[in-house]
C-alpha cells in the first residue's frame, strides 16, 4: 500500500512538471526559435544586398569621372593625332613643290634630303598611333557599357534592396516585441535570468543593437529550449 501512495505522489510531481511547462509553453519557444533565425537570415541577407549595391554605387561614383577625364584625353590626342597628320601632309606637299622633277645643286639637295628624311620620321611616328588611339577607345567604351549597365542596375535595384532591407528591419523589430513579452512574463524569467538573456527591457539605439538583441536573444531562446 505504501509502495502505491508513493506512486500516486510521483505521479503528481510529474503533473506538476507538465503543467509548468505549459505556462509558457514549449511550442511557442520552438516558434519564436524559428521566426528568429529566419528574420535573423533574412536581415543578414538583405543588408549584405545593399552594402554590394551601395559599394557597387560608390565604385561607379568613381569611376564616372575617369571614364570621362580618360574620354577628354582620348579626345584630345586624337585632335593631336589629326593635327600631326596634317603637317605631315603639308611638309610632303612643300616638298614635293621644291624637290620632286626639280633640277637641285648640292645645298638644295642635302636640304631636301634632310626634309624628306623628316618626313618619313613623321610619317613612322603618325601610321604609329592609330592602333593605340583605337585600342583605347576600344577599352573606353567597353568600360563606358559596363558603367552605364551598372548605373541601370543601381536604379532598378536599389529601391527593392532598401525597401527588402527595410522589411527585414520593421520584422525583427516585431520579432524582438514578442521575445520581449515571452522573456519578462513571470513564469519564464527564472528561465531567462538562468540562460543570461539580455536585457530586453532596455530598447536598442541604434540598427546595429537591434541586431546584436536579437543575435543574444536567439541564444538564449535555445537555451531555454535546451537546443542550444
Amino acid at each position: 500500500m505504501s509502495s502505491k501512495i508513493r506512486i500516486a505522489s510521483l505521479a503528481l510531481g510529474l503533473g506538476l512538471i507538465g503543467a509548468v511547462t505549459a505556462v509558457w509553453g514549449a511550442e511557442s519557444v520552438i516558434n519564436l526559435i524559428s521566426q528568429g533565425e529566419t528574420i535573423v537570415a533574412k536581415v543578414k541577407s538583405t543588408k549584405a544586398a545593399q552594402e554590394a549595391l551601395t559599394k557597387k554605387n560608390n565604385d561607379m561614383a568613381t569611376e564616372g569621372p575617369k571614364l570621362n577625364a580618360e574620354s577628354k584625353q582620348l579626345q584630345a590626342d586624337v585632335a593631336a593625332y589629326q593635327k600631326q597628320a596634317d603637317e605631315v601632309k603639308a611638309q610632303t606637299a612643300d616638298y614635293k613643290a621644291k624637290c620632286e622633277g626639280k633640277t637641285l645643286n648640292q645645298q638644295e639637295y642635302k636640304a631636301c634630303k634632310a626634309q624628306l628624311d623628316t618626313i618619313n620620321q613623321m610619317i613612322n611616328q603618325v601610321n604609329a598611333q592609330p592602333p593605340k588611339l583605337n585600342q583605347r577607345s576600344k577599352d573606353l567604351q567597353t568600360r563606358a557599357a559596363a558603367y552605364n549597365g551598372a548605373i541601370k542596375e543601381i536604379q532598378e535595384q536599389g529601391p527593392k534592396v532598401n525597401r527588402d532591407y527595410s522589411l527585414a528591419l520593421t520584422d525583427e523589430e516585431q520579432w524582438i516585441d514578442r521575445v520581449r513579452t515571452f522573456l519578462l512574463s513571470p513564469a519564464v524569467q527564472p528561465y531567462a535570468k538562468k540562460a543570461g538573456c539580455p536585457d530586453v527591457e532596455k530598447p536598442a539605439k541604434n540598427i546595429e543593437g537591434v541586431n546584436k538583441m536579437s543575435i543574444q536573444a536567439l541564444a538564449c531562446l535555445k537555451k531555454i529550449a535546451g537546443t542550444g
